[in-house]
């Protein structure tokens, strides 16, 4: 049976005023991390969301072998760039906020109950939460705010409770790509994500440029889902690391827009210096060879080089939304709705 279809308004009067969700999840090769993330999204304990995929014809695949073909929202698309990835789903969506969700995580059933809660304030702009790694016990990221040159400074929330969160001038809160949230009509004010950020910083461009704007961000202790750091072409199974052209290209955008005035070699001798650092322990943990440093850091400096020719601001004007919303049927274990 096909999901039902409606407008956002429906919903609303359906579901108590609470806001209507567009869950937006970008795949591409990695077709069994697909089906299992929507396994998790298929058992939300959430009445008023929807899902949408953005993938390749591998993904698709997935999509139907896991039969839900006529249940989610399926966008095609073949391309190593998650931000215009991530502009599609928008743009093919039709929930009043938008939730991005990796491929390789799987929330917690309660994640969207938690997630959503801020948003009962009008004020709220976005929301954040927290990220634990593979083994389901500790984190990998929690509470974080962000400098104009990218880098992310630990913070200390008290308790549980979701608290909006006020970064010291010139910073914003970090927010992770696999676990946030954010009013369509900020997304549309902001024009969505820059796409010359192919993988890496995108989403944290996105929180500096939120902060510029007013834009208030909530952080959700509760709101939790499970990362998994699946393999990639920048990376192996056991997270070897084996191209880091998109961290250099990245951080090189990130530095000629937020921070133009800066001296960008100092920020550039830091980021070597880290990624070689980081090389050197995967050494020593024997993931990776010390004759294969070179080889890997050479991708690094084309990325650099790469993101000092690339053009930045590549925001596009984000839509108001699909016309109709395709409800998701969840099917919870147990009945507990937010």
């Amino acid at each position: 049976m096909a999901p039902p279809t409606m407008t956002v308004s429906q919903v609303a009067a359906q579901t108590g005023g609470r806001p209507s969700v567009s869950v937006v999840v970008v795949s591409r090769g990695r077709a069994e991390d697909l089906t299992r993330c929507l396994s998790g999204l298929s058992r939300l304990y959430y009445d008023a969301y929807e899902i949408v995929v953005v993938t390749d014809p591998e993904g698709e695949a997935a999509v139907a072998a896991a039969g839900l073909a006529d249940a989610v929202t399926l966008v095609g698309f073949d391309q190593p760039n998650i931000s215009a990835a991530r502009n599609l789903g928008i743009a093919a969506s039709a929930g009043e906020v938008v939730a991005f969700i990796d491929d390789d995580a799987v929330p917690e059933p309660t994640w969207l109950c938690h997630l959503m809660a801020p948003f009962a304030g009008p004020e709220v702009a976005a929301t954040g939460g927290y990220v634990r790694g593979r083994n389901g016990i500790s984190y990998q990221w929690r509470a974080r705010v962000i400098d104009p040159q990218g880098k992310a400074h630990p913070i200390s929330v008290e308790g549980e409770a979701p608290q909006v969160i006020t970064p010291p001038p010139g910073h914003a809160v970090k927010t992770e790509g696999t676990n946030m949230a954010v009013r369509r009509d900020w997304l549309q004010r902001l024009g969505g994500f820059d796409e010359a950020f192919h993988f890496f910083l995108d989403e944290t461009d996105l929180n500096l440029r939120l902060a510029a704007a007013g834009g208030q961000v909530a952080l959700v202790p509760l709101a939790e889902v499970h990362h998994a750091y699946a393999p990639s072409p920048r990376r192996k199974q056991n997270r070897a690391v084996t191209d880091l052209f998109d961290v250099g290209a990245s951080s090189m955008v990130f530095l000629r827009k937020h921070d133009p005035d800066a001296d960008h070699e100092r920020a550039l001798t830091e980021l070597r210096q880290e990624q070689w650092d980081r090389l050197q322990r995967q050494v020593r943990q024997k993931l990776i060879r010390r004759s294969d440093l070179a080889e890997v850091l050479e991708t690094l400096e084309a990325g650099i080089a790469a993101g000092a020719a690339r053009a930045v601001d590549q925001q596009a004007e984000v839509p108001g939304g699909a016309v109709r919303f395709v409800r998701f049927r969840a099917r919870p274990m147990g009945i507990i709705w937010c």
